[in-house]
């Protein structure tokens, strides 16, 4: 498979059989999504057979697709904004009744599907205005109401919770023992590990190698994608922290969902910020992003920075990258260039006019600084795997040279590797002097970067931790329950 100046696929042989969950894996632009759309027919093959049940069979289309059994489930959201949760449910299916729509029986039957995968949101709700985790278990209700003979997920879990994930693999176990097959594109190790029985590894478009599950270490199959061995994954290095860089006094959401929220973060020192969906961490982050209406104080560096505004935020020594890339953070039909320039345009700019020379260069050398895998600057982003798009997100907002980072979901659908040079990345920024706020899903993540860690429960911290106390279980134990009390000890046997 083909694509303008990069070969996405390279004499690929996959298998996958039923009741068989297989994990296939790589970096970002190894192929793995390509090998997806592949086989549910978004994309058609520059060469190569496609067997099913044993037959060669052209799947020119994705409804060719869904008529043999194949549905897909991408991070890359594709449901219908304007549309309800039922309709996005069952588009394309919907109930009939005299040839017109049942809306009773869509009701009802999107009732059942909500319940059954337990999403706690309303059929009628619109779908655009949902968060990201919510659109993402619609994404999933859609997918596993349909008579799926290979189901696929495509970093189906990198918008969900720790408790969205846990219900999805209860759920991939479900359909396994069912007999469909299951094709698991994940960067996260642990639910590999939890799901699958077999991986397959690509590395630039060509076949690394297939390997046993659990039989075949974690380090063994990072070494297969990356091509070498991490000695330190998250990079952390011991930063002397300086004066008081960041201070938010009762910052609060227009909405109500972000409470008084008061916090004080050092330069060189990285703040994570844990919590479920809806418990206010990320509205914390657009708040101090100044993509939300708020009240309270913040102040950087000294300097007292506007609230509600971007722009302001970014001139005040903000540096915010937001949790959902395709739709408040790209310029989706711009090339790679453009998206990167935004960082530099009004210094490379004379009198309104744009310095094409320096800005083709600046874009070359970032290009190359956060190994971005594309076929030219003047490739369109989309046509990006979504790693590498978030590699050109991260790397236009560490280009600013801001004082404070506010980074939400940073590493949401990026390979371990890239994550890896992520966390460097961040090291050396906290070295420079910036101070971090880290908000993040994924606890390990957290207790393996941070220097301290708030939990957010309710719209508001409940608690900090740092040194030896941060431990995954205290910390989930207040994302849960909202009480810094400590967690009953589980007995062990024998005692």
């Amino acid at each position: 498979m083909v694509f303008p100046g990069v070969v996405a696929l390279d004499n690929v042989d996959f298998s996958i059989g039923a009741g068989e969950v297989h994990a296939l894996t790589g970096e970002n632009g190894s192929g793995k999504s390509t090998l997806a759309r592949v086989i549910n027919g978004t994309v058609t093959p520059a060469a190569g057979t496609i067997y099913v049940d044993g037959e060669p069979t052209v799947i020119a289309n994705p409804r060719q697709g869904l008529d043999l059994g194949i549905v897909n489930i991408s991070q890359e959201l594709t449901l219908a904004q304007t549309l309800s949760v039922g309709e996005n449910i069952f588009l394309g299916r919907l109930p009939t009744n005299g040839g017109r729509i049942n809306w009773a029986k869509l009701r009802r039957d999107s009732r059942e599907v909500l319940e059954r995968i337990g999403v706690e949101v309303s059929e009628s709700a619109i779908v655009g205005g949902l968060n990201v985790e919510l659109q993402q278990m619609v994404e999933i209700c859609r997918a596993f109401s349909s008579d799926a003979r290979l189901l696929i997920l495509d970093e189906a879990t990198s918008s969900l919770s720790e408790a969205a994930t846990r219900r999805l693999l209860q759920l991939v176990a479900e359909q396994r023992a069912q007999g469909v097959a299951v094709l698991m594109i994940s960067h996260r190790m642990p639910e590999l590990y939890a799901a699958a029985s077999i991986a397959t590894v690509l590395r630039d478009g060509k076949l690394v190698g297939t390997a046993p599950l659990p039989e075949t270490t974690e380090k063994k199959l990072v070494s297969m994608m990356v091509g070498r061995e991490l000695e330190d994954y998250y990079n952390k290095r011991q930063v002397a922290q300086g004066d008081c860089v960041l201070e938010v006094d009762d910052l609060t959401s227009v909405d109500g969902v972000l409470r008084p929220t008061s916090l004080r973060v050092n330069r060189g020192e990285i703040v994570g910020v844990a919590g479920l969906v809806g418990s206010g961490k990320a509205e914390l982050g657009l708040a101090l992003g100044g993509a939300v209406a708020c009240d309270g104080r913040v102040v950087v560096a000294g300097r007292e920075v506007s609230l509600g505004d971007p722009r302001k935020a970014i001139a005040g020594g903000v540096g915010f990258v937001p949790d959902d890339r395709k739709r408040s953070a790209l310029l989706p039909n711009r090339s790679v260039g453009e998206n990167f320039s935004l960082a530099w345009v009004k210094r490379l700019s004379r009198r309104g006019l744009l310095n094409l020379r320096d800005e083709r260069k600046k874009v070359s050398e970032a290009i190359r600084r956060y190994r971005v895998i594309t076929a030219s600057a003047a490739s369109v982003i989309t046509t990006l795997s979504g790693g590498n798009q978030q590699k050109v997100v991260l790397g236009r907002t560490f280009e600013r040279d801001v004082d404070v980072l506010v980074l939400s979901e940073p590493t949401r659908g990026v390979d371990v590797g890239a994550k890896s040079e992520i966390y460097d990345l961040l090291q050396t920024a906290a070295e420079g002097g910036a101070g971090i706020v880290l908000i993040s899903s994924e606890l390990p993540e957290l207790l393996g970067i941070a220097d301290r860690i708030v939990v957010f429960y309710g719209g508001e911290i409940k608690a900090e931790f740092k040194g030896r106390d941060m431990q995954e279980e205290a910390i989930a134990h207040v994302a849960v329950t909202g009480s810094s009390d400590a967690p009953e000890q589980t007995p062990q046997k024998g005692t």
